[in-house]
Parts: C-alpha cells; sequence; structure tokens
C-alpha cells in the first residue's frame, strides 16, 4: 500500500486520496473484498489530518466502492456491480424508483436524525459543517454538489452511532440522490433555485441537530426527503401521461 502516498500540492487533499483510491480500485491494485489500510496508516502514509481521511472514505463509501464496518474497516465492496441503483435517465420508470427509494431514505434517515441530535460529537458536528460547505461551494460554481449531498447525509448517519444505519444508507449510495439520475433542469425549478432550496433544509436539520432537539431533526429531514419524493412523483406522474400520449 505504498502507493497510497500522494502528493500534497493544490486542489483537495480528501479528493485527492480519494481518486487515488478509486484508481487501485479500477486497476485491480485492491480487489474485490481487500481491505484498506487503518486510518491511522493513511493519515500517516498521507500526511493528513485524521478528518481529511474522514471525508475521503465518506466521498469513497457514498461512490459505492468500499464499505465501512464499524470496529473491523474499510474493505472494497464486493458487490460493485450488484450494488449500483444507478437506471438509464432515459427510463421512464426512473422516477418511481426514485420515490420508492426516497420512502426507504425516509423511514431510515428520520430516526438516525433524532439519534443524531442526541449522541452527536463535536467530531460529527464538524464533519456535517465540512459537507455543508462542500456543497455550498460546489453548487456555486458550475457543480451538482451530489456527492457533497450525500456527504451531509452520511455524516447524519455516522453521528447516530448505531452501525446499520449507516451501513445501510451507504448500501444505497449518491445513486439515491434523486438528481444524480435526472436533470435539475427536467423539474419545474430554476437550477440554482432547487439548489438554494436544498442547502436551506440541509441547514435546517444541522442546526436541529446541533441544538439537540431530536423531534425537530426528525421534522427537518421529513420535511427535506418528502419534498423531495412529492418532486418524483408529480415526475412519475408527467413521464407516465407522457408515455400514455406517445403510444
Amino acid at each position: 500500500m505504498d502507493s497510497l502516498h500522494l502528493a500534497q500540492n493544490s486542489g483537495s487533499l480528501s479528493g485527492k486520496v480519494v481518486a487515488q483510491i478509486a484508481a487501485l480500485i479500477d486497476d485491480g491494485s485492491l480487489n474485490a473484498g481487500d481491505k484498506l489500510p487503518p486510518e491511522a496508516e493513511i493519515v500517516r502514509q498521507q500526511g493528513v489530518s485524521r478528518t481529511v481521511v474522514r471525508e475521503a472514505m465518506q466521498r469513497l463509501q457514498a461512490m459505492g466502492l468500499i464499505v465501512t464496518r464499524h470496529g473491523i474497516g474499510s474493505f472494497v465492496r464486493e458487490d460493485l456491480e450488484r450494488n449500483s441503483l444507478g437506471v438509464e435517465a432515459a427510463n421512464p420508470a426512473v422516477a418511481r424508483d426514485l420515490v420508492a427509494i426516497l420512502e426507504l431514505r425516509i423511514g431510515l434517515e428520520t430516526e438516525a436524525a433524532a439519534l443524531a441530535a442526541q449522541r452527536r460529537t463535536e467530531s460529527d458536528l464538524e464533519a456535517m459543517e465540512h459537507a455543508l460547505r462542500e456543497f455550498s461551494d460546489e453548487t456555486n460554481g458550475s457543480g451538482n454538489g451530489i456527492d457533497a449531498d450525500f456527504s451531509f447525509h452520511l455524516a447524519i448517519a455516522r453521528a447516530a452511532h448505531s452501525r446499520y444505519f449507516l451501513e445501510i444508507l451507504s448500501s444505497l449510495g449518491s445513486g439515491s440522490i434523486p438528481r444524480s439520475r435526472l436533470r435539475i433542469d427536467e423539474r419545474e425549478e430554476a437550477p440554482r433555485n432547487y439548489l438554494i432550496r436544498v442547502h436551506h433544509e440541509h441547514e435546517d436539520i444541522f442546526n436541529a441537530i446541533r441544538r439537540g432537539d431530536a423531534d425537530a431533526a426528525r421534522a427537518a429531514v421529513r420535511n427535506h426527503l418528502g419534498n423531495g419524493r412529492e418532486r418524483m412523483r408529480r415526475a412519475a406522474e408527467q413521464r407516465a401521461a407522457t408515455e400514455t400520449r406517445t403510444r
């Protein structure tokens, strides 16, 4: 694993760690089921902070490349292809599929947020804040903020300090973020306004968790994911109507 050594010049340090590990997986240096070095070892090899390594691990989980097992370590997924929830954007069933995923996420993440409000540490709050800043930076530029969005939700699941919330959400991958499969400009809102609203909803969730208000955290997540579900439900209905007219 000496090949994990990275030059530290410009750009995001966590992004470089992600790129290097992803490259090792792509070229077969890391195979399905292989265990990654311990966090402390990556910190030593890279000369970066634990926060940087944890952010890199969150991104790799969001990409569906690794899975982290509490108290054991991080591993290359054994089911990379099988685990993918990706659906062709042109497939008219994609919106219906996203509605089903959002229904699952509502049940899972409302309770994860409530537990996070009760159990979060300062490190957990820092991880959430970092993801919020990255989302803002990316969407103020030309990015769509998908990775930062999913990292924020993963940080909440991790802050619940109950392993299965994180494992289940990680298994869904960033494909569970609706705009990863439907272009923003297909919605009724202007892209910029939509992303601003998502950011505000994320801030509401974060502020409730930071205050330690479990009920407010639960409600904020339900509002955020419920809004997404309703947009996807409308999209599914519109797509079904279009299909009917063109038959």
